[in-house]
């Protein structure tokens, strides 16, 4: 025959040692989804950048230096910002060139990196970096 008061001390053990245990784990498994979420910003801003970039390249190969409409790289950047909302700030770069100085038949290629500062603890990396480039025709 069991003694009841065994049986009582033993599931407050039980429930100590799960107390533990989850003081254990729990730590670990929120600093896994922090980084999840993290990496789910860099992946959205680089698929963000990605139709930003071929965007920019689609309005510069259809406003062209070599057609009737002139076009800079300062344009091309700013047709891009218009759709790098999910961007940081300052981590933005984009470059423009056209090959074959502009003129029809050739190709002009943007390029954007993006630099995004992460917070993630016990962690060495202070930034991360993507990027993308489109390359489009521009044709007569």
């Amino acid at each position: 025959m069991l003694n009841a008061g065994t049986r009582v001390g033993r599931q407050a053990n039980q429930r100590g040692a799960a107390m533990l245990e989850m003081a254990l784990v729990l730590p670990v498994y929120f600093l896994m989804v922090y980084a999840v979420i993290e990496l789910c910003f860099v992946m959205f801003g680089y698929c963000n950048a990605t139709y930003a970039c071929r965007q920019a390249a689609r309005y510069a190969a259809t406003h062209g230096t070599g057609s009737t409409y002139q076009c800079t790289s300062t344009d091309v950047a700013n047709v891009a910002t218009q759709y790098l909302w999910g961007a940081p700030k300052n981590g933005v770069t984009i470059n423009t060139t056209w090959s074959n100085g502009g003129n029809p038949n050739s190709s002009v290629t943007v390029k954007i990196s993006l630099v995004y500062p992460t917070a993630m603890p016990f962690s060495t990396m202070s930034q991360i970096s993507v990027g993308t480039t489109a390359t489009a025709w521009m044709l007569q």
